[in-house]
């Protein structure tokens, strides 16, 4: 069950949480309010006059029924993510490590083929994957126009979101994965039983 009646995607807006995400329990408990902030992704041309902005509630809200702590809005990621998304995960060094230490933890835990597909939700310029390039099939799914970084590294990546459509497109083309990673993607999800719900079939 969606925590929303209709999606926000694409309509430029957003939408107040009123159950939860996970378990749809209606009787979240507000646990921390930081204002309201505008998206941090929109990078402005240098001498371009400021002008005012869009902000939003962040708000974290507790479910008391599942524990799952969530925003307490939704918003289109369009919004979130416009067309000039200026963040590449390659440029944080913590990541590079902890993505490397995520390939040798999921080596000890399933027997990986040559063969066998590994898939990132939210690849952004294929970071992670990259770990996965010269031993495994690997495929990105990023809506954003980084994933053409990824793409000239060698990481194919499909730059769209992660929809039913795009799922049978990687079955038809790409076959099932053996792993599917996703990393500071569910935060931004609007109803994430679906896309988990994807990601089994």
């Amino acid at each position: 069950m969606s925590a929303l009646t209709e999606t926000v995607a694409g309509t430029n807006s957003s939408a107040v949480v009123g159950r939860c995400q996970i378990c749809a329990n209606s009787g979240l408990e507000p646990i921390l309010f930081l204002g309201y902030l505008p998206p941090v992704n929109r990078m402005n041309p240098i001498g371009e006059k400021p002008r005012e902005q869009s902000s939003y509630p962040a708000q974290l809200l507790y479910c008391p029924q599942c524990h799952l702590v969530q925003l307490g809005l939704i918003v289109d990621p369009q919004v979130l993510f416009p067309a000039e998304y200026p963040y590449t995960s390659s440029t944080t060094k913590i990541l590079r490590e902890n993505f490397a230490e995520l390939y040798g933890e999921c080596k000890t835990v399933i027997e990986l083929e040559t063969n066998d597909l590994v898939v990132d939700i939210g690849s952004n310029d294929g970071n992670l994957l990259s770990n996965f390039k010269d031993h495994h099939r690997v495929l990105g799914i990023t809506p954003e126009k980084i994933g053409e970084i990824a793409i000239e590294r060698g990481v194919p990546t499909i730059i769209d979101y992660f929809t039913p459509q795009v799922v049978e497109t990687v079955l038809a083309q790409h076959g099932q994965a053996k792993i599917i990673t996703a990393t500071n993607v569910f935060a931004h999800i609007e109803n994430v039983n679906a896309v988990v719900e994807l990601i089994i079939e």
